[in-house]
């Protein structure tokens, strides 16, 4: 009882509040147009009652003007006869088109009841995850309300007319040359609806375009970048473009995987650098323990190695703040231990140079050669 007189309260405020509404709607500016339209209007309805309806009834009493007022009223009466029975003949077709409207009405609740609890998987379906739910549902709302339209067309008067048609066609049409791109960017958000690639929140690249998906529709994706930048991108164009999810696998154990790279000399111990790069990761905000950091050789360059530090975190929405911390604390741990962060290019004459390698390294009895010039 109290939860009814709870929703009367609310009902009784809502109208209360579109009163007020109305009336503050009701300046007395407004009021004047009003009363002005009211009068004009009521002057004009009787002006047309006179000259339709009193004018022919008073010339039948005439004999001079009766045949007159008789085809006047002739004139009056065929418009209005043919309304009248063509609505008569139209009731049995409004039976059945509010037969079909109610039983789409509740088939359509009845399967927003159900798209609900799908949704929140109070009912779950093999094989069906619960964000399809709400787009399949929207796809089978029209679906049925183009079929119940299909249904009831053939009774709206004047559909079987030349000009009904006719009128059918041009907006056919029309609508077929104006929204061809909109049907592939529908057809794209349906593909990419039941592809799953993403869904609202995730951490997301497509194309150049990297931020979090904040909205996704039929038409369009939207995605906030990390500069707080709203961007709209077409489904058509998402489609043709390679996606990144970077949030899918993040809540896993290991999480995702974020890498940089650094390239050293050749005369610096590849132990050493990797000692320090590792203890960097380790020391940086937000990078897992376990799985522990770890170091690729990636290329063995002309003048340099380049190293290639990769450690793991679950919060891929903050890979910028991340990587800003990783860079600094691998650049204090490779200065700590004495490293030079530097990519040389030699311009070497081989005879009297010593070697570039790490010192350890150099042949004890290495000589470091003479210098020839010529024979």
């Amino acid at each position: 009882m109290q939860i009814k007189a709870d929703k009367l309260d609310r009902n009784i405020l809502f109208k209360n509040k579109e009163v007020a509404k109305l009336f503050r709607f009701i300046t007395p500016r407004r009021e004047k147009h009003i009363l002005k339209f009211s009068i004009r209007t009521l002057r004009i309805a009787i002006s047309i009652f006179f000259l339709v309806f009193y004018l022919p009834f008073v010339f039948r009493f005439i004999p001079e003007t009766q045949e007159i007022a008789d085809t006047v009223f002739s004139y009056i009466l065929k418009p209005v006869h043919f309304v009248v029975n063509g609505f008569l003949a139209f009731i049995p077709g409004l039976f059945f088109i509010i037969v079909i409207i109610f039983a789409t009405k509740y088939l359509l609740k009845f399967l927003k009841y159900l798209t609900g609890e799908l949704e929140r998987e109070a009912v779950r379906l093999d094989g069906f995850h619960a964000d399809w739910a709400k787009p399949t549902f929207n796809l089978v709302r029209v679906v049925i309300i183009a079929f119940a339209a299909i249904i009831c067309f053939p009774y709206i008067p004047g559909s079987d007319s030349d000009a009904f048609k006719g009128v059918s066609i041009f907006f056919g049409v029309l609508f077929s040359l104006g929204s061809t791109s909109a049907i592939s960017n529908i057809v794209a958000g349906i593909v990419i609806t039941y592809m799953r690639p993403f869904k609202i929140g995730d951490r997301v690249e497509i194309g150049d375009t990297i931020g979090d998906v904040t909205e996704r529709s039929l038409l369009v994706t939207r995605v906030k970048t990390i500069k707080n930048l709203d961007i709209t991108i077409p489904n058509s164009s998402i489609l043709g473009n390679h996606i990144i999810n970077f949030s899918k696998n993040a809540a896993e154990e290991v999480g995702i995987v974020l890498h940089t790279s650094v390239t050293i000399g050749y005369d610096v111990p590849s132990g050493d650098v990797i000692k320090a790069l590792v203890k960097g990761a380790k020391n940086t905000q937000m990078i897992l323990e376990t799985p522990e950091p770890f170091v690729l050789v990636k290329s063995l360059d002309d003048f340099y190695i380049n190293y290639e530090i990769n450690c793991h975190t679950k919060h891929p929405e903050k890979a910028a703040v991340i990587y800003s911390y990783l860079h600094e604390s691998i650049k204090n741990e490779l200065h700590n231990a004495g490293i030079e962060i530097l990519s040389p290019h030699y311009n070497a004459v081989r005879d009297g140079n010593v070697l570039t390698v790490p010192p350890e390294n150099i042949p004890k009895d290495y000589q470091k050669p003479g210098f020839k010039i010529g024979d």
